[in-house]
């Protein structure tokens, strides 16, 4: 397809780069305890921002590591993959070790150990970094990049396997997987603490990577990625659309019993009207982008988008000192401008991030389908 919207030097497409930077904030708001949340936390239904960062992670990560495989071979993107990983890797161990030591100077100048941060992190120190640089505990607001990063290394698999044609072969086997885990019971944590894996299913949330990483190797590969889709399609998603709509914001009645909907609904696991909500909701989003590309680009939010890694470790470093106190939340005003603050602070570290690892201007490409250059 044809169009005049600007992406980035090198094929970045800016629509791609802005939802993700999108995500970033809502994901970042939604882990404080404010009134905007009304707006940020599942506003389209019943699945949150954490499902379409995932997805478009793996989107780009098909879209880069297909053309990483085609111009390197299998070695080269197995490369470019541990690489991808060991950043990741250091992103998160910094932010781990800064919630850590800020945590730490917190206890001993105040003199107080707050109930919201983890209390590995007082009651036995050197096992929590310990478990922590081993990836072995990952406290809330510190179970995202390490997911990402066990992704990350699924790519040499799953591309070499879409390269030879198995694409049914590879969602199949996912979804699988994921259909695994709706029937699995709940791990009990407990048992298991100090150990703690966060929160996401890895088994279950693999297959919105894989299946991002499937159309994205489709794009580069050059097949059609928004089909005219029939009445019908467009009735079925928009039906579910809607349901999701009326069951988050209107309160409809749920259509199974309320542990069925639970199931359906379950975030670690991924459940199926989650999934499908979300999808449904994608699709439409992709129809729109394509057919109005200026709607989903916006260059301050494609600037975080294209700095995820620093923005999702600063922001988990940033949420975790800050709930120690009570202060910042006190009124609505407060609550306010904290949260307005730290959205401020991911936008002054993607600047900074930006300007000592510069990226290439953005100029006019009339390409659309032309690959990123990093995910």
């Amino acid at each position: 397809m044809k169009s005049n919207l600007e992406v980035r030097k090198g094929g970045r497409d800016l629509r791609l780069d802005t939802l993700r930077g999108l995500f970033l904030i809502l994901m970042t708001v939604n882990h404080l305890p404010t009134e905007i949340r009304a707006v940020t936390d599942q506003p389209l239904g019943l699945f949150t921002a954490a499902e379409g960062f995932v997805f478009l992670s793996g989107l780009l990560a098909g879209w880069v590591y297909t053309r990483r495989y085609r111009s390197l071979g299998a070695e080269g993107l197995w490369q470019a993959a541990t690489d991808r990983a060991k950043s990741i890797y250091r992103w998160q161990v910094a932010a781990f070790l800064a919630s850590f030591i800020l945590v730490q100077l917190t206890e001993r100048v105040l003199g107080f150990c707050s109930p919201n941060v983890p209390k590995l992190f007082f009651g036995h120190p050197l096992e929590a970094v310990g478990l922590g640089l081993s990836l072995l505990y990952q406290p809330g607001l510190l179970d995202l990049l390490p997911m990402y990063c066990g992704f990350v290394l699924l790519l040499p698999l799953v591309i070499r396997n879409l390269e030879n044609g198995r694409r049914l072969m590879v969602l199949a086997a996912s979804a699988a997987v994921w259909l695994l885990m709706q029937w699995a019971p709940p791990v009990d944590g407990a048992p298991l603490y100090p150990i703690n894996t966060g929160s996401f299913n890895l088994l279950a949330w693999q297959f919105l990577f894989v299946a991002g990483v499937v159309i994205g190797h489709a794009r580069v590969s050059g097949f059609p990625q928004v089909a005219r889709p029939s009445r019908g399609v467009i009735a079925l998603v928009s039906a579910i659309v809607v349901y999701g709509l009326g069951v988050r914001h209107l309160h409809w009645p749920y259509l199974w019993p309320d542990r069925t909907f639970g199931m359906l609904v379950n975030k670690p696991a991924l459940g199926l009207l989650r999934l499908a909500d979300f999808g449904s909701v994608a699709f439409l989003v992709a129809l729109l982008g394509e057919r109005f590309p200026w709607a989903l680009t916006s260059r301050p939010l494609a600037l975080l988008g294209r700095h995820s890694l620093a923005v999702v470790a600063v922001q988990s470093v940033a949420i975790m000192v800050l709930l120690q106190f009570s202060e910042p939340f006190e009124t609505s005003l407060s609550r306010t401008l904290t949260a307005t603050s730290v959205v401020g602070l991911l936008f002054a570290v993607a600047a900074i991030n930006e300007s000592l690892f510069p990226k290439e201007v953005p100029v006019r490409q009339s390409e659309l389908a032309s690959p990123p250059t990093a995910v």
